[in-house]
């Protein structure tokens, strides 16, 4: 019973390690990640060493794969360049069980993990929390390396509640006994890196062969893809094709590796004994690698027709486009990604408001499609709102920049709110729009919002400098429009209701061009 106990504790410790590891490296390289996987994504194999590179540094091939579904929603990545950065990641999350077999096995654990843990406590203590990323990413690092000690010690124990050496047997039906205990493992773990290490750490201590090992190690892998299967629930046809890659990838990878198992573990002593590594634990953390590197190769040499096969399976769905495609709720746990997403959103909608803006000006009607647009435009926003509430209370905002990106946010959702209601009365100021006294400042307020509604980027765009240009302009005007209207209806040159009238329809005009110039304003500066 007590070293039952040990593995549970030492689990649970190991987990919660991971867990405020990859919160602090995240929290390190949130920023620097949505950059630096734009700027490395190109070909296919920068796609890979891309999502490799990634994995390893965040160590959680969970969170590299949510946060490319988010960027292929917020429509920073493509489908195929998403593929390339999710066979990547399955490479990258590899690492783990070379930290613990190389690093974890070779030195006493405990001397290593208290100071990385008293480093992080004494570091987030000593600043405040201005410098949570690393003091979390030693705590994890810290917690990590404690918990497989303990977990080591526990399977030492031979544990009875689980003694993973009751799955021997040979033949087919052994063989899936142990893949469906890995990929079982990795579901109740939430973790395929927490599975791998509880196996090589079995393997360590005698536990089980490397023949069960490598076995429950491919299960884990393929176990990975149940989480990615949740993850596509209710998300836009890109990121459906991106886990479905992920899938298949995972699926073919692991089927090769049990059809070649036994040519893969002689391949893996060979090099063993060429690179001199007689432990059994690293041998394993190279079997995981060399398994994964194999269906890397194979996807590879089959790429064009792989991306076909994924498209088949998810068809393309042109009329599927809308405002909330960008919102994918999985994503909700990587801020800077969801952020994004949030922010593609509105960019999207402001631009579509702003083309109904210009259509409403120039014809002097809401339409009723217009009108529908708007409707649409609206639910949408709802759904952003949701998005940053759900993200206010799942993920703070790891940096200074992300939260001003949020708070901008938020008056980017006021401003549009502001202009569609506006927009539904325009049928009020129809006959005012007609006035040749407004004509000049509507044709303005047209031209603007049409531009607006082409533009691609507002980060340095000239479009920005226009829109707050004729937002002072037209302010001016309207002072001056209203007091010669004042003057013309008191010595009765025009009738006080015209006047009064014209008043507000410039009101309404100036109010448009205000909200328009606000709320690009925000989305340029929160780019």
């Amino acid at each position: 019973m007590e070293t039952a106990f040990l593995i549970i504790g030492g689990l649970g410790i190991f987990l919660f390690g991971i867990q405020l590891m990859t919160e602090g490296l995240k929290t390190m390289a949130g920023e620097r990640l949505k950059e630096l996987l734009s700027k490395f994504t190109g070909g296919v194999m920068r796609s890979i060493g891309s999502g490799a590179l990634m994995t390893a540094l965040l160590q959680s091939s969970s969170a590299m794969t949510f946060m490319t579904i988010g960027f292929v929603s917020a429509g920073l990545l493509t489908f195929t360049q998403s593929a390339g950065v999710i066979i990547g990641a399955n490479l990258g999350s590899t690492s783990t069980g070379w930290i613990v077999s190389a690093i974890g096995f070779q030195i006493n654990m405990t001397i290593l993990s208290m100071p990385l843990i008293g480093a992080g406590v004494f570091l987030k203590l000593l600043t405040k929390d201005k410098l949570i990323g690393p003091s979390y990413a030693f705590i994890g690092f810290g917690l990590l390396f404690l918990g497989i000690d303990t977990l080591q010690a526990g399977m030492s124990g031979y544990a009875v509640g689980f003694d993973l050496s009751n799955f021997t047997g040979e033949g087919l039906l052994w063989t899936l006994i142990l893949i469906m205990a890995g990929m079982i493992m990795t579901v109740l773990m939430q973790s395929s890196s927490a599975a791998v290490v509880t196996t090589i750490t079995a393997l360590h201590t005698g536990t089980i062969d490397f023949h069960e090992a490598a076995l429950l190690v491919i299960g884990q892998n393929v176990g990975t893809t149940i989480k990615a299967l949740i993850a596509a629930i209710g998300v836009s046809i890109p990121a459906k094709q991106t886990v479905t890659a992920h899938i298949l990838f995972n699926l073919l990878t692991g089927l090769v590796a049990v059809m070649f198992l036994q040519l893969l573990i002689e391949l893996v002593f060979l090099l063993s004994s060429w690179l001199r590594i007689s432990d059994p634990a690293i041998q394993l953390a190279l079997f995981h690698t060399v398994f994964n590197v194999t269906g890397v190769i194979l996807i590879l040499l089959i790429y064009p027709w792989f991306l076909k096969l994924v498209k088949f399976i998810i068809k393309d769905d042109a009329s599927e486009i809308s405002y909330s495609s960008y919102l994918d709720r999985s994503v909700t746990a990587v801020g800077p990604v969801a952020t994004e997403s949030a922010y593609r959103a509105l960019h999207n909608m402001m631009k579509q408001t702003a083309e109904i803006t210009a259509d409403v000006i120039l014809s002097g009607q809401l339409t009723q499609f217009n009108k529908k647009e708007l409707q649409r435009i609206e639910r949408g926003i709802a759904n952003v709102e949701q998005f940053l509430s759900d993200l206010s209370g799942s993920e703070k905002p790891s940096s200074e920049a992300e939260y001003r990106r949020r708070v901008g946010m938020v008056h980017i959702i006021d401003h549009i709110q502001r202009l569609i209601k506006n927009l539904y009365v325009s049928n009020r100021h129809q006959n005012e729009l007609q006035d040749p006294l407004l004509h000049e400042l509507t044709t303005n307020v047209a031209e603007n919002a049409k531009a607006i509604s082409l533009v691609t980027a507002f980060e340095h765009e000239s479009i920005v400098t226009d829109t707050e240009a004729n937002a002072h302009y037209l302010a001016e005007k309207r002072k001056e429009l209203r007091q010669v209207m004042f003057e013309k209806a008191a010595v009765e040159e025009e009738r006080v209701e015209k006047g009064i009238d014209l008043i507000q329809g410039i009101q309404w005009i100036d109010r448009i061009q205000y909200h328009m110039w606000r709320a690009v304003h925000h989305l340029s500066v929160n780019k």
